[in-house]
């Protein structure tokens, strides 16, 4: 080994374990090191390479642990973990649900408090790089801000009143429109680039039946001269298609390609009732899918996965709020399609964990950035413990991880550098006290909307 005074300085070397790089090659080392400096990936290979030529003020043992890139989580709402555990056997959709505490009935400050629990739970579950839109963006960007999470912000933009939805009827209001393109463009223009990039905004038609024709023209308008993504819903019910026909005579995907919205930088969630006929447009748009299997599941339905992806639609995967583990995510993917082909074994783990990492990476346009652990990429990376029953046999690496792991296997994690999970704790709040704080907030909207937590004693 040189002299010290030779090594080149660096802020953290994680040392030992086995790292899963995910890179194109899938290189891996058994025994591998990372030197991260600031917010980036300065070294990785073997543990004697990097060691022989960096030195740090800070060392992480990770002799027993399994090092992969942090989780790209393409589509979340994190105001709507108030509605986890209720709204899976009372209906639809939040939005289209009566009683449901959520988006109008929230204040700013009660979203923002469910917003942070949302994102401290993505964060512990190693998800890095998260997508989240609703009302009140900024209060979002705020929570990310605070914990630490790379994130993609955009509002909730639409014009159907949310109220008349609840009674299953469509009423737009271009007060409503104005009000919520306003609050999206607000918020791109205080958050945009904060630190460093670390939040990006973007902007969010909430879907072709919420918005109506002119709604979707005039996102289309603003979003023209921005660099990012577009998000939306599509085709997520037979309500959304039979609503935009009735409309305008076009199915979901053709209303986006009129208002000027079905391009490449559009990523899509759920997409489940789409016409055959319109594979071929949204693949020659070049779109991509948010792909939400949990919650799709959860009302029964699958997705057409493959054959969207064999007519040229980017395949990419999220949670979608109701839960913070992508890990999960990625096995009913697989298990879903499997369920739904005619072809048994299709799909496989390694695909699975790429569209939870690299893939999600590209369409967000940060495939140069994250999605896989190489010099010169920002530092955003899980620290998996190898020595919890539920992560072991390591083998591949790739089938572990997709077929049996779980959020709680992720010990720390990193993000740009920083180590906002470590052994489990969120170093950058009290996590327990944002728990306790979203919990107050919630048993206060559910029993305004009738319904009595059974953490409250009944009255005496």
């Amino acid at each position: 080994m040189p002299p010290e005074a030779e090594l080149r300085s660096c802020d953290l070397i994680l040392s030992g374990g086995t790292i899963l790089t995910l890179d194109a090659a899938d290189a891996v080392f058994a025994d591998g090191a990372i030197a991260v400096l600031g917010r980036h990936i300065v070294a990785i290979g073997p543990r004697e390479a990097v060691e022989a030529a960096w030195t740090a003020p800070r060392r992480m043992e990770c002799t027993g642990r399994l090092l992969m890139p942090g989780l790209v989580n393409v589509h979340n709402h994190t105001p709507l973990m108030i509605t986890r555990g209720m709204i899976e056997d009372l209906g639809f959709a939040p939005m289209f649900t009566p009683g449901i505490p959520q988006g109008h009935r929230l204040s700013e400050d009660e979203a923002g408090i469910l917003a942070r629990l949302g994102v401290y739970e993505m964060l512990r579950n190693g998800c890095t790089t998260i997508v989240d839109f609703y009302r009140y963006p900024q209060a979002l960007a705020r929570a990310h801000a605070e914990l630490g999470s790379r994130a993609v912000i955009a509002g909730r933009v639409h014009d159907a009143d949310p109220e008349e939805l609840t009674r299953g009827r469509y009423v737009y209001e271009p007060g409503l429109a104005r009000e919520t393109i306003r609050e999206n463009a607000d918020l791109v223009e205080r958050f945009d680039g904060y630190d460093v990039g670390r939040i990006r905004c973007d902007w969010a038609p909430h879907a072709p039946d919420t918005c109506s024709d002119a709604c979707l023209r005039e996102v289309a308008e603003m979003a023209r001269g921005h660099a990012g993504n577009v998000h939306t819903h599509l085709c997520q019910s037979p309500v959304e298609v039979e609503q935009v026909h009735s409309r305008s005579g076009l199915t979901p995907p053709q209303a986006l390609e009129a208002a000027g919205l079905l391009d490449p930088r559009l990523i899509a969630a759920h997409c489940i009732h789409v016409d055959p006929r319109d594979y071929a447009r949204m693949g020659a748009a070049g779109i991509a899918m948010a792909y939400t299997p949990i919650g799709n599941a959860k009302t029964g339905r699958i997705a057409p996965v493959l054959d969207l992806a064999e007519a040229g639609i980017g395949i990419t995967l999220c949670t979608d709020t109701f839960s913070g583990d992508l890990f999960e995510a990625m096995r009913w993917a697989v298990a879903m399609q499997r369920i739904r082909s005619a072809d048994g074994f299709v799909l496989d783990a390694r695909t699975a964990l790429r569209w939870a990492t690299q893939a999600g990476a590209e369409r967000l346009g940060l495939g140069d950035a994250v999605g896989a652990l190489t010099t010169g990429r920002r530092a955003d990376i899980l620290i998996m413990d190898m020595e919890t029953p539920g992560l072991a046999p390591v083998i591949d690496g790739y089938g572990i991880l997709v077929w049996s792991a779980n959020g709680a296997n992720v010990r720390s994690v990193i993000v740009d550098g920083r180590l906002v999970i470590e052994d489990g704790r969120l170093t950058t709040a009290d996590g327990p006290a944002l728990v306790r704080e979203a919990q107050a907030v919630a048993e206060r909207l559910w029993a305004a909307a009738g319904r009595r937590p059974v953490t409250r004693r009944t009255a005496a």
